[in-house]
């Protein structure tokens, strides 16, 4: 009698997020992500939740900006994550929403810095703007995997 067991990674991660693929195109696929989330983003920002224009961009900006974003995210937030941690148990975890708000913050500033059309327009944009990616991005990244209900054994 053979048994198999499967761990819940091989059956829910994406094929592109083993080990076996080259850090490169993890990074790659997780920029694209990106992208398609800082659309979302300015679309919500700018025509749902504000009247007038907050969050400014071109196509070369947000592609540079979402690039920005995800090293930003990679180095800066575990640390902000890390210095926030009293914060984040008194709130129960929603201050990340703020730390994600920060990074955006950050973003925009490093696009000045270097130039990139990219900018929004204070804090609350970019709370609103953080929130719209890390769900846009939460949401591709659920649908690219293989089983995205959970594990199934057959």
């Amino acid at each position: 009698m053979n048994r198999v067991n499967y761990t819940y990674w091989e059956w829910s991660e994406p094929p592109w997020d083993h080990g076996n693929v080259p850090w490169i195109v993890r990074m790659a696929v997780r920029w694209a992500m990106t992208v398609a989330g800082f659309a979302v983003a300015e679309w919500f920002v700018n025509e749902v939740f504000w009247d007038t224009e907050r969050w400014f961009q071109t196509t070369e900006g947000m592609l540079m900006a979402a690039l920005i974003y995800v090293v930003a995210r990679a180095l800066v937030r575990p640390v902000l994550i890390f210095l926030t941690c009293p914060l984040q148990l008194i709130t129960l975890g929603l201050f990340l929403f703020v730390v994600n708000a920060v990074i955006v913050l950050l973003t925009d500033w490093l696009c000045d810095v270097l130039s990139i059309d990219f900018a929004v327009d204070g804090f609350w944009p970019a709370f609103v703007g953080a929130l719209v990616i890390s769900l846009v991005t939460f949401a591709i990244s659920r649908l690219l995997r293989r089983n995205p209900l959970g594990p199934r054994l057959t």
